[in-house]
């Protein structure tokens, strides 16, 4: 049987409170490391298992000008068509360095080879499956097709 990594096989909550106070020891603020999320906000099934997506968009230290557009791109599309679900807290938009030690494991976790968005669905405190945005480097120069295909792929997660 696979493990998952430890971050994976935490509670929502739990991976929140990491990454916050990970963020925050660093010297991080909300512009580098945002989550949307509280205990009484994430959304539960009839059975009460707690549910949410998460997207992220993983990067290095080293940021060009179309790793920031595209993440300047993939909030556009959260904040404007999923604003009630970040509200909800069933919608995470979370930004990570994976040059940091703590967020190293996302590249093998996910198999990262450069600046990434990954969609991940989180049920009952498992990550139950994941998609790597791959065309969102082939899209960036294309804002309304970029913002299309990141909603479209977010909201198949949120159905």
């Amino acid at each position: 049987m696979r493990t998952r990594p430890v971050l994976l096989r935490m509670t929502p909550i739990a991976v929140l409170a990491f990454i916050t106070v990970g963020s925050l020891a660093l010297g991080g603020s909300a512009e580098t490391s945002e989550v949307s999320s509280s205990e009484s906000a994430v959304e539960k099934d009839a059975t009460g298992t707690k549910f949410e997506v998460v997207l992220y968009y993983f990067h290095g230290a080293r940021r060009c000008n179309t790793c920031k557009t595209i993440e300047s791109y993939a909030r556009e599309a959260v904040e404007g068509k999923f604003k009630d679900a970040l509200d909800a807290g069933t919608l995470n938009w979370t930004v990570l360095n994976t040059d940091e030690s703590e967020n190293a494991h996302f590249v093998k976790d996910f198999g990262l080879v450069s600046s990434s968005l990954v969609v991940v669905e989180i049920d009952g405190g498992e990550a139950v499956r994941h998609q790597v945005l791959q065309e969102a480097w082939t899209l960036v120069r294309d804002k309304p097709g970029f913002i299309e295909y990141v909603q479209g792929s977010v909201g198949e997660f949120l159905k």
